[in-house]
């Protein structure tokens, strides 16, 4: 039996593949590189297609090569003649996954710095820990996580835990209340993510009487 469906609710699904279709497209001619290309379209091969010929015998190779010749041309340079919307269709009729062939950005290096002031406390004062963090404006927002520790014997025992938001200009502050006496030492790090690299602080020693 045929199906019919209002025409309120086909406008809808039309819309909802066209919005699919154009999101994947913007990504897949938004990459900076093509990392598994060589895999399957290596210079030579790719150099004898015949749309390709006219643009090397014409000394034009800058036209797709647009980061050198040494190097292979973006998505972006395909996408002119080819049409990202084409380019991803036949990659994924052939099996290929954008995420498979698309180059992830190298994630963000980080470091963070902390200083934990006064060294010298009585019990039931805090100390306050605080620092900085680069770069500041791909850090804004992020959580910096702290540790304190206490020496019992030879041996370090986690003491608090916590964290401590950046601000705009990439810097944090975190108060610490030890609850007993002794020697405690303290960390500030920054947990890896897929678009930075984690980093952790030098060591800073308290002391509590």
């Amino acid at each position: 039996m045929r199906k019919y469906y209002p025409v309120a609710a086909l406008l809808i699904l039309l819309a909802a593949i066209a919005l699919s279709a154009s999101v994947v497209t913007a990504n897949a001619s938004a990459q900076p590189t093509f990392a598994l290309c060589a895999g399957c379209h290596t210079q030579a091969a790719t150099h004898a297609v015949a749309a390709h010929v006219p643009l090397i015998t014409g000394n034009q190779c800058a036209n797709c090569h647009t980061n050198g010749t040494e190097n292979p041309p973006t998505p972006a340079a395909c996408a002119v003649c080819h049409g990202a919307a084409a380019i991803l269709v036949k990659h994924l009729a052939a099996g290929c996954t954008v995420p498979g062939c698309h180059a992830a950005p190298e994630p963000i290096t980080t470091a963070v710095s902390l200083t934990v002031a006064p060294t010298s406390i009585k019990l039931k004062k805090t100390v306050k820990a605080s620092g900085t963090v680069t770069p500041a404006a791909d850090l804004a927002g992020i959580k910096v996580l702290l540790k304190a520790e206490i020496k019992i014997g030879k041996a370090w025992k986690a003491a608090k835990g916590g964290s401590a938001t950046v601000s705009a200009v990439g810097m944090y502050v975190w108060t610490y209340k030890p609850a007993k006496k002794g020697t405690y030492r303290m960390t500030a790090s920054i947990k890896a993510t897929d678009e930075y690299k984690g980093s952790k602080s030098p060591t800073r020693a308290f002391k509590v009487k």
